[in-house]
């Protein structure tokens, strides 16, 4: 199970999900100009699966941290104020585990790539 969730493609395909869900929230609600940011975004990911290894963690870590600045944002979403909805009660605890599982994947992906030697 540990190697399920440490894997990049696990990784890959909890993000493109929220991706997805974005590009439609994006082209239904919100507008255009809120496909730039899902597409950098999806481009990440699609940069860390590529290359994997401390790059690839590298890559990952990016949509990690902004991913990491939305906490705040989605816990007021469960508060009485927005009445939450089946949206939130779905996508709100899947991007956790999607954050949960990409800090298993950076930690796997950065410890197991080789390490350039200090000896010459």
């Amino acid at each position: 199970m540990l190697d399920i969730i440490r894997d990049m493609r696990t990784a890959a395909v909890a993000n493109g999900i929220i991706v997805a869900f974005h590009v439609y929230v994006a082209l239904v609600w919100e507008g255009l100009y809120f496909l730039i940011p899902v597409a950098i975004i999806g481009a990440l990911v699609f940069g860390a699966y590529s290359t994997r290894g401390r790059i690839g963690a590298g890559l990952l870590a990016v949509p990690q941290a902004a991913y990491l600045l939305l906490v705040p944002e989605l816990i007021a979403a469960f508060s009485s104020e927005n009445t939450p909805g089946i949206m939130e009660y779905l996508l709100i605890p899947f991007w956790f585990l999607t954050m949960i599982v990409n800090f298993f994947v950076i930690h796997a992906e950065w410890t197991s790539a080789p390490h350039p030697s200090s000896e010459d």
